[in-house]
């Protein structure tokens, strides 16, 4: 019987610690996709980090108010494969980001594209941010 009880516990214990890992993806199901939002303004942090490279804007609504917006991109291992690396953006880079807009109003999206403004990148072209 003591060692039912202990089986058991141990099972629950692994379900209970890998639970986490099934649930850890997200889908898009937050975002508008039938919308594009034109997000222009300075990137104030770019996080190359899994499971999706982030980058962090402040820029001005249509109404002159700041908006702090985040917005998510591909994986890194994606990104890699479209031609970017972890020094492609940084703090203070002047951009514009078309990306989906979350549909609660918040200013997060997921990108669609994005054109450095004051730099050059890869013969003048926007980068892609997915490699599809």
């Amino acid at each position: 019987m003591k060692s039912r009880l202990l089986v058991a516990l141990a099972a629950f214990a692994g379900i209970f610690l890998f639970s986490g890992v099934a649930f850890a993806h997200h889908g898009v199901a937050g975002y508008d996709l039938t919308k594009t939002v034109t997000v222009h303004g300075t990137v104030t942090k770019f996080d190359w980090s899994n499971p999706h490279v982030v980058v962090y804007v402040d820029a001005k609504s249509d109404s002159g108010e700041m908006q702090h917006w985040t917005i998510e991109f591909a994986a890194p291992i994606h990104m890699v494969r479209a031609g970017w690396t972890k020094n492609a953006m940084k703090a203070g880079d002047d951009v514009v980001i078309d990306t989906h807009p979350s549909r609660n109003g918040a200013p997060v999206g997921i990108t669609s594209t994005i054109t450095f403004i004051l730099k050059v990148v890869v013969n003048g072209q926007p980068l892609p941010t997915r490699a599809d």
